[in-house]
């Protein structure tokens, strides 16, 4: 059992730190990860938090031999991890050659290659018996003579050594040399004169084609190794350098997928799709794209059901003998008099009969109705708790780290309050305080966002998702017969500003990207779904899923530079009846 599992359950730890226990026993499958451990080139989009990381160290061999149980030589696929954030193989100095573009494309292909390879020994090294015999000791030497070959056909000077009798050993020695490869690069690039002409460089030029791929296939013939395809697992590759992109699009287009298939997590921040020969890559041909947002924001999404099975087993890892729901209760007085409105409105359904069913109009408007109860003279609508274990999952919003990181705090402020270790559940207020915490400092913080953003982005975008937010409020306190709504989308084609500042919003975790059809029927048009986490803050229904607002791209224009008078227009949309159709149509108002 891990340590700080029994500490508290609900800490975030590092997958790479994670032992192969610990990250078996905790993972739990999404609906899209066979399609991520399939063969095949793959894209893994989602923002920070959305369990890519997660998913990746799953798919390591020391996980997958627990999981199926059978040993590493027998997996389908073997899996090698290649962190790029950590560990960035970018060399500042090779800015320098910005005119020498052939020279610095080389230069880049050659890191990249000695980077990942030295991550592939390593593997390998994690992966060979530590005992072995006598034939897979001289399988590995042969492996060896066919790395040391692959090296001078790159142009390096490596002799063969002194001779070693350890699998481990020999396999270390390989990556050694690989090490040593990678490092004369870097020091060369130090080296590099202040001019656009590059100083002589001697050493090797490792690249795809002539090293790594055929280290690959000599690796796939040892006996400890399955005979099957390895995944290059790219973690974070939104983190290279333009020019190593495009040397990592080229190892894509090769199209080797039986071989060598490549596997790339990214935050929406993926630099190009162009090869370095100007080739672009493209889904489907080359990869296929699964967006994890996109999947936990569906209307099918089975993310509630994936997060109470990950709780359920977190706590049972802590020893503590308690479901999800219990150790997260709701709110009890809330939801009685929510339930007393729900039966208030099954009774009247047939006056009214706004769903097809009675217990359509109870899921509809019953929180709805009790959070604009709250307003009233007193403005008190800031006392409704968002409290129990469904309302924190949807407030996390597709994100399983935006459910344990505020769940960590909760038990560590529970167990000092009670001065114990052991916590038998979270009391809503603490849940309700926490949570509220969390959303505010979401909404103000300034942290993350990269330096070389103008301040006056930053801005548009905090405005437009004071707007959105202010937006949803009116809308959920409103008499619309679609009142819990999340969502927007831009009626008729936005312009590039507008589109810039949402896809920002997406790379910060502001929002989700969707589609839906258009207002006109002819096609279908970008949907950006605002985070719940930002719920408390606007005084939200965080369980909405299906709502959508359409609005005009010039409303959206005026309301990045001054939201409030955009939020005046639409209280007088809400007070006045008419609903909020208009918000979606061109017109004079919308100068205001």
């Amino acid at each position: 059992m891990s340590s700080g599992l029994t500490n508290n359950p609900f800490k975030v730890f590092s997958p790479e730190r994670m032992s192969a226990i610990d990250a078996v026993d905790l993972f739990v499958e999404v609906s899209e990860f066979n399609k991520v451990q399939d063969q095949g080139n793959t894209m893994l989009n989602g923002p920070r938090g959305s369990g890519k990381s997660m998913l990746f160290r799953y798919l390591m061999p020391d996980c997958q031999k627990i999981a199926r149980g059978v040993p590493v030589c027998d997996l389908p696929f073997f899996a090698v991890l290649v962190s790029v954030k950590n560990t960035e193989p970018d060399i500042t100095e090779f800015r320098r050659l910005d005119d020498d573009q052939y020279t610095k494309t080389i230069l880049s292909d050659h890191l990249l290659t000695s980077f990942v390879s030295s991550k592939l020994f390593q593997a390998l090294i994690d992966a060979a018996p530590a005992d072995a015999k006598q034939p897979w000791i001289d399988a590995t030497m042969d492996f060896y003579m066919k790395v040391l070959e692959q090296f001078r056909l790159c142009g390096a000077k490596f002799g063969p050594g002194p001779p070693l009798t350890d699998c481990r050993r020999i396999l270390k020695r390989c990556k050694e040399l690989c090490e040593r490869s990678y490092t004369d690069m870097t020091g060369y690039a130090k080296r590099l004169p202040f001019g656009t002409t590059a100083a002589p460089y001697d050493g090797a030029l490792c690249d795809y084609s002539t090293f790594l791929f055929p280290v690959i296939e000599s690796a796939q013939t040892l006996p400890y190794l399955p005979d099957a395809a390895f995944y290059l697992l790219i973690d974070d590759a939104g983190y290279l350098s333009l020019d190593q992109t495009k040397v990592l699009n080229s190892w894509i287009a090769t199209r080797n997928e039986s071989i060598v298939s490549i596997k790339i997590s990214t935050q929406y921040d993926y630099q190009t799709f162009s090869t370095f020969s100007g080739r672009q890559i493209q889904s489907p041909h080359d990869f296929q794209v699964i967006s994890i947002a996109d999947v936990y924001t569906s209307r099918n999404s089975t993310y509630v059901a994936n997060v109470t099975q990950m709780v359920n087993r977190r706590l049972e890892k802590a020893g503590i003998k308690v479901d999800a729901k219990r150790f997260f209760p709701k709110d009890e007085e809330q939801e009685s008099r929510i339930r007393a409105i729900g039966d208030d409105l099954r009774r009247s359904w047939h006056q009214r009969r706004r769903g097809y069913r009675p217990s359509d109009d109870v899921l509809r408007y019953a929180r709805p109705d009790f959070i604009r109860s709250l307003g009233g003279a007193a403005k008190s609508t800031s006392t409704y708790s968002y409290a129990g274990f469904e309302q924190l999952v949807h407030i996390s919003s597709g994100q399983v780290r935006y459910f344990l990181e505020p769940a960590a705090v909760m038990y560590d402020e529970q167990k000092a309050t009670l001065l114990s270790d052991r916590v038998a559940f979270i009391p809503p207020g603490t849940q309700d305080s926490v949570i509220r915490s969390e959303a505010e400092s979401l909404m103000f913080k300034d942290d993350g966002v990269a330096a070389e953003v103008p301040k006056s982005a930053i801005e548009r975008l905090r405005n437009l998702i004071r707007f959105l937010g202010g937006l949803f409020f009116q809308k959920l306190i409103s008499t619309d017969a679609e009142r819990r709504v999340f969502s927007v989308a831009v009626s008729g084609d936005p312009d590039k500003d507008v589109l810039e500042i949402f896809e920002m919003g997406v790379i910060y975790g502001y929002f989700h990207r969707s589609s839906i059809g258009n207002k006109e029927g002819t096609g279908r048009t970008r949907l950006y779904v605002l985070t719940r986490r930002l719920a408390p803050h606007f005084k939200l229904d965080p369980s909405a899923f299906s709502g959508y607002q359409f609005i005009t791209n010039s409303r959206l224009r005026h309301a990045m530079n001054a939201p409030d008078s955009v939020l005046r227009r639409v209280k007088e949309i809400r007070q006045s009846g008419r609903g909020f159709d208009e918000l979606a149509e061109d017109s004079q108002l919308d100068l205001f």
